[in-house]
């Protein structure tokens, strides 16, 4: 017998179900252990995090120890030898005519007065580290050049100067002068590399800068205040009249009285706030030259060198202008080291006028003229027989690149008296023979 038609929708329905839910429970069964394996993959990640958090805890609390320990140490250094550190421009900042002229005696007066000066000013700031802390003070000069300018100025003579030199050098263990030689900014580099490390070390307590009078210490200056370390400056007065640049940074400033000069010395002057200083080997005496710049008149940065009136004299910055007060040229600029680089660069395509004339240039690489023609072998005027430069070998070298230009100021000049009637713009040189041998401007 048949079974009715609706029995069999009923079984194929259950059919249906099962077979539904056998699928339903096979996909919950794997999705279970899907969960399953993330759950555990997730817990070990927790447990990499967990440790990799108790491993930084314990670094943190290692380097706090350490860091501790440091700052342990660094305050131990500064209370077992704290020093008081001066760093002193003997070329800027020049001991008084009474010490210089009291020779042996004066130098040693003069480590006197600044020991108790220094550390007079030093227990204002800090009484305990004043008692407790040793002066180190060092001055760098052209020991040749100040010798000349003093003599020249008689403050006192050849045997003084070397009796106060050495007097001083033996006053204290760290007492010194040091000659820095005719090199250009010899000083500066050593004071500003001294200032830059000595001043980060934690046992220097305080830095008396003696250098007061030069616009060229600014950079490392403020690269110390920069670092937070601009606090440890303390300006050592000589001349009356501060820099304008370190004006701006606020420093303290001490004057120990009777130690330096309040005023320049006629004839000594230095490129900075408002001097230049060039030393000069001539070649009739082979001696150092000392030559100064008058009241400060600062350059116009849009006009050209040579469009100035009067243009600033090559010779009086570079060298030593033998033209004196008679010179066409200016005497009285304050000359910024980009102005002193454009100079020195345009001086470098006249010829020297030694090596011109067949003659030896004492000033060697030094010479504020060039030695070598800029063009070089590949020199068409040399070939027509027009160029300027004349001497022997002056064509020996490859023509220059434009970023060879030089950046010495010269330690010599020439020994003739050149013509100061040059013809063209520096800035448009003729190398032809037609042309002036004179690095001034027309």
């Amino acid at each position: 017998m048949d079974r009715p038609p609706a029995t069999d929708d009923r079984n194929d329905l259950w059919k249906s179900l099962i077979s539904q839910q056998t699928e339903l429970f096979s996909e919950t069964v794997l999705e279970n252990e899907q969960f399953r394996s993330r759950v555990q993959e997730l817990e070990r990640e927790v447990a990499v995090w967990k440790q990799g958090y108790i491993n930084a805890e314990s670094q943190t609390d290692s380097l706090q120890k350490e860091v501790a320990h440091l700052q342990q140490m660094t305050e131990s250094i500064k209370e077992d030898n704290p020093l008081i550190l001066a760093l002193v421009d003997g070329d800027g900042n020049i001991f008084t005519d009474e010490l210089l002229r009291q020779g042996q005696a004066g130098g040693r007066n003069a480590a006197m007065m600044l020991t108790k000066g220094l550390t007079d000013h030093t227990a204002t700031v800090d009484a305990r580290m004043a008692a407790r802390s040793r002066v180190w003070l060092t001055v760098y000069c052209n020991k040749q050049g100040l010798s000349d300018t003093l003599i020249a100025n008689d403050v006192c003579t050849s045997e003084q100067f070397e009796a106060f030199f050495l007097g001083f050098n033996q006053a204290a263990p760290l007492f010194s002068i040091i000659d820095v030689g005719t090199g250009k900014e010899a000083a500066d580099t050593k004071i500003k590399e001294h200032l830059r490390l000595f001043t980060r070390f934690p046992q220097t307590f305080l830095v008396y800068f003696g250098g007061a009078h030069d616009n060229g210490y600014t950079s490392t200056l403020t690269s110390l205040q920069n670092e937070g370390f601009l606090d440890k400056i303390v300006l050592l007065r000589g001349y009356k009249e501060l820099a304008i640049e370190l004006q701006h940074l606020q420093l303290p400033v001490v004057e120990v009285g009777g130690v330096f000069r309040s005023a320049k010395l006629p004839g000594h002057a230095r490129h900075g706030s408002q001097k230049i200083v060039t030393y000069v080997n001539t070649s009739e005496s082979n001696t150092n030259v000392v030559k100064a710049a008058g009241p400060p008149k600062y350059l116009n940065p849009k006009l050209p060198l040579n469009k100035h009136k009067p243009p600033p004299c090559t010779f009086y910055y570079l060298g030593a202008c033998r033209h004196g007060p008679k010179c066409t040229y200016g005497h009285d600029y304050t000359l910024t080291e980009k102005n002193l680089a454009e100079m020195r660069a345009l001086a470098k395509k006249f010829p020297c006028t030694n090596l011109n004339r067949g003659k030896v240039c004492l000033a060697g690489d030094n010479c504020i003229s060039s030695h070598f023609c800029p063009r070089g072998n590949t020199c068409s005027f040399f070939k027509e027989g027009k160029c300027k430069f004349v001497g022997k070998n002056m064509h020996s070298r490859p023509k220059l690149s434009k970023s060879s230009a030089p950046s010495s100021i010269a330690d010599a000049t020439e020994s003739d008296t050149l013509s100061q009637t040059g013809t063209g713009a520096m800035s448009d040189i003729d190398y032809s023979s037609s042309g002036s041998n004179h690095p001034n401007y027309s």
